[in-house]
């Protein structure tokens, strides 16, 4: 039969073998996945027709419609398409616009010794790179460029990485 004291030194074991093993969980490398996250970023990519003095901004467009106007004033904007992923460095994200063109963005270093996330962001039109470059750019911020088009219309590309 066990007495109290017998009872109470198994219970402190049991609590100090406890606050051992939380202590080993936590101070323990992380799993995969964590280190994952460290070399990984959600890009996203998207494409906007600018016409000149229009007027019209699509509703979708609302959160970043200050930064357009800046960046064109006088002029309307159109989304045509979006496209989101996770990358880790090295993947490439595709996004298909319309009319023969193709933007894409390839995740280079998730985090670089500024805190800037790099992305290499290239615009082909049926297979003719139109634009490429290398933007590096804090977390949460988008990165625009643009082309003009032939009728005098811009396709403008935003990027951005969190």
């Amino acid at each position: 039969m066990s007495t109290p004291d017998t009872l109470s030194r198994a219970l402190r074991k049991a609590s100090t073998l406890g606050l051992v093993l939380l202590a080993l969980a936590w101070f323990a490398p992380r799993p995969a996945r964590a280190q994952f996250d460290v070399l990984a970023r959600q890009v996203t990519v998207f494409g906007v027709l600018a016409t000149p003095k229009g007027t019209t901004i699509d509703p979708k467009l609302d959160p970043i419609k200050d930064q357009l106007e800046k960046l064109l004033p006088k002029h309307g904007f159109k989304l045509l398409r979006v496209e989101s992923k996770r990358l880790s460095t090295g993947q490439i994200l595709d996004c298909e616009l319309g009319s023969g063109f193709r933007a894409s963005a390839q995740l280079i270093q998730a985090v670089d010794p500024d805190g800037k996330i790099q992305v290499h962001v290239k615009l082909q039109r049926m297979g003719t790179l139109q634009y490429q470059g290398l933007m590096a750019t804090p977390p949460n911020q988008i990165f625009f460029c643009d082309k003009e088009l032939p009728n005098g219309e811009r396709l403008v590309i935003g990027v951005g990485a969190r």
